[in-house]
């Protein structure tokens, strides 16, 4: 659900919220309804008239023709039979999902003794979910693999529990390697949080080979392979966790990261496909998987506001789903989480029929009034060769006191991972901060002149086509 950071803490789910624990809550809703039914029998009429007497000797006046007993019974048995359905429909959900299978006393009642791996740890919700991690557990061990070098930098006493790993996940050579040095230098993790993901922000026609190329191998190849690494331990011991990072998108593609989209819903199928697997082939039913399932959050990879209605919908923050993440993995047991919680309901509206879901959902996204940026600096074939800061973000990290890091072009594209120990790095003066401004600003220009050349490749592409079509033309009229 949305916390109360979202819409200054008004929207549907804190609404959704009271409703559930007050008129929807079972065990206050079924005894109002069987103290009501009670008090409507002649057997209890003396009950009733001793408690008009003690309400009129306290000045409070009391009619008994007010008091529609029966029509109090029959809406407190309704609203707590309603309530008592959704607990159910918990119940069921989260056991499902769980294969009914609890963990051993104190399994995951801490979580000192795991190592947690989190892709895209470098900034955004892997950074907030680190930080939170290690704040709250003083024997977690993180490990943080990123193509852009890490912009927060850990206290001096949890220094020597971070690990970071620079690598270009969508290279499978490379996630190959870092994957051994990973194993060699910390361990086996027991939690793996596929939360690295980019947009390039183009649609289908206008990006590039390199754009959807780079788009599907991080966002989704990766996943894949990150699993093929790791989580055989995690069977092999039937203890582990994994947490998926998928989007709405996947439910309600969005125009200008169809790309985008397309990987998030195979992300989902993955989770769903994986959950199958581990149970019935790898007999692996005490590994545990959650699925993430956010709206719109307050990245750099998103400009604007979307137009929706904050009170249904709100623009959440990466606090908020960072905090659910780990929240979800202290339980110890897994299972679907949509943010805000409505978006559950959103997902059932595709069992309308298919105009209805069209104009009701659907074509809400095509005005969202809401740009995506693509960060990352990108090479022909589709590698990483450097990862933008945005102005905003240097801006943030100022006002936040904190060190601003642009990342800046690995010395070699190809060998694209350099595991190391999160170091501190040093405070930066005004000087330095001017310098990585600079560095932003050279990216963008390479990231415009990047576009600029794909137009010109376009246009003249479409001039060549435009002269053959003349051609085949002239030679058709001549034969004719």
């Amino acid at each position: 659900m949305a916390s109360r950071r979202e819409n200054k803490g008004f929207h549907l789910d804190s609404l959704a919220r009271v409703v559930r624990y007050t008129a929807l809550n079972e065990f206050l809703a079924l005894p109002i309804a069987g103290a009501a039914h009670f008090l409507t029998l002649d057997s209890s009429v003396k009950y009733l008239t001793a408690l008009f007497t003690h309400a009129n000797r306290l000045g409070v006046k009391l009619n008994p023709r007010d008091l529609n007993l029966p029509k109090i019974a029959r809406t407190a048995l309704t609203l707590g039979l309603v309530g008592a359905a959704y607990s159910a429909n918990e119940f069921l959900t989260k056991w499902t999902a769980n294969n009914w299978t609890r963990n051993k006393p104190g399994e995951w009642k801490t979580l000192d003794k795991e190592i947690v791996l989190i892709t895209g740890a470098s900034s955004g919700i892997g950074e907030h979910t680190a930080k939170m991690l290690l704040a709250w557990h003083k024997g977690v061990k993180i490990v943080i693999v990123d193509f852009a070098p890490m912009s927060w930098e850990p206290s001096a006493a949890d220094a020597s529990r971070v690990f970071y790993f620079q690598a270009d996940l969508s290279k499978p050579e490379v996630v190959r390697s870092v994957s051994k040095r990973i194993k060699k230098k910390v361990g086996h993790p027991t939690v793996l949080i596929n939360n690295a993901g980019l947009a390039r922000g183009f649609s289908v026609l206008e990006g590039s080979y390199a754009d959807v190329e780079v788009t599907i191998k991080t966002n989704l190849q990766a996943p894949f392979l990150l699993i093929k690494e790791f989580v055989p331990h995690m069977a092999k011991t039937n203890h582990g966790h994994i947490v998926t990072i998928c989007s709405m998108s996947a439910v309600v593609p969005t125009p200008g990261i169809v790309d985008y989209s397309a990987t998030k819903a195979g992300v989902q199928a993955l989770h769903e496909g994986l959950a199958l697997e581990l149970k019935h082939r790898h007999k692996a039913d005490k590994v545990r998987l959650t699925n993430i399932i956010p709206n719109f959050i307050r990245t750099p990879l998103l400009s604007g506001v979307p137009r929706q209605s904050q009170f249904g919908a709100p623009l959440l923050h990466v606090e908020t789903v960072a905090e659910t993440i780990v929240r979800q993995i202290e339980s110890g047991y897994g299972g679907v989480v949509y943010l805000p919680g409505i978006m559950r309901y959103i997902t059932c509206l595709r069992a309308l029929p298919e105009w209805v879901y069209t104009y009701l959902i659907r074509n809400g996204t095509v005005n969202l009034a809401v740009g995506f940026q693509g960060r990352q600096i990108i090479d022909e074939n589709g590698g990483l060769r450097a990862v933008k800061v945005q102005k905003a973000e240097i801006a943030e990290k100022s006002d936040r006191s904190e060190a601003p890091e642009v990342p800046e072009k690995p010395e070699k594209s190809e060998a694209a991972e350099r595991p190391e120990k999160a170091e501190r790095p040093e405070r930066p003066e005004r000087a330095e901060r001017s310098e990585a401004g600079e560095r932003a600003e050279r990216a963008e220009r390479a990231e415009r002149s990047e576009r600029s050349e794909r137009a010109e490749r376009a246009e003249r592409s479409g001039r060549s086509n435009r002269a053959e079509r003349r051609a085949r033309n002239e030679r058709s009229e001549k034969s004719s």
